[in-house]
């Protein structure tokens, strides 16, 4: 069964998250007109165990994280009630830690912070020990003067669709532009 073997693939995967949703019919699409659509009950009930199987790889995973130092891309102040700020890890985790220790200044968003993971859930680490290095970096100077920060566009798109309105074309000033 296709199910079964997505199951297979996940735990041997073991991937750090993975974002599922559930199957609805589009209409329009080949896979509306198809026979034998699932109910929704099973659909649900799949969903509900893909869910719980990637929780519980994501819960040990992290777990074992626990004690190891870590490199933060600062992303955002957290909840000030916690008095923590958020981060992401080389590898894409969440990571709420405190911003105290060794700091060049203040944390701001787009500085790199290095700190000790202190605990986990299945969707974040927590670093509750001292930061140990923090480097002020060209993004953090964009975030504290307001500025957002841009990249130059890269020579080759690979095809994929970029965000926004599109360019102007270029008109040759001899034309008549209609």
């Amino acid at each position: 069964e296709d199910f079964a073997e997505t199951l297979r693939v996940v735990e041997q995967a073991r991937f750090a998250s993975a974002f599922t949703f559930q199957y609805s019919i589009r209409p329009g699409t080949p896979a509306a007109t198809m026979p034998e659509q699932l109910p929704k009950e099973v659909v649900q009930e799949r969903y509900d165990r893909l869910i719980a199987l990637q929780e519980r790889i994501s819960a040990e995973d992290n777990a074992a994280l626990v004690g190891t130092a870590v490199e933060l891309l600062v992303q955002a102040e957290g909840r000030k009630k916690t008095g923590r700020k958020t981060g992401r890890a080389r590898d894409g985790r969440l990571v709420h830690f405190r911003p105290e220790g060794a700091l060049d200044g203040d944390i701001r968003p787009g500085d790199v912070v290095t700190t000790t993971v202190t605990g986990s859930a299945p969707y974040f680490l927590l670093a509750d020990a001292p930061v140990t290095s923090h480097r002020r970096t060209r993004a953090g100077d964009m975030t504290a003067a307001g500025k957002v920060p841009t990249t130059e566009p890269i020579g080759v798109g690979l095809g994929l669709p970029s965000v926004g309105a599109p360019a102007p074309s270029q008109t040759p000033a001899d034309a008549c532009g209609c």
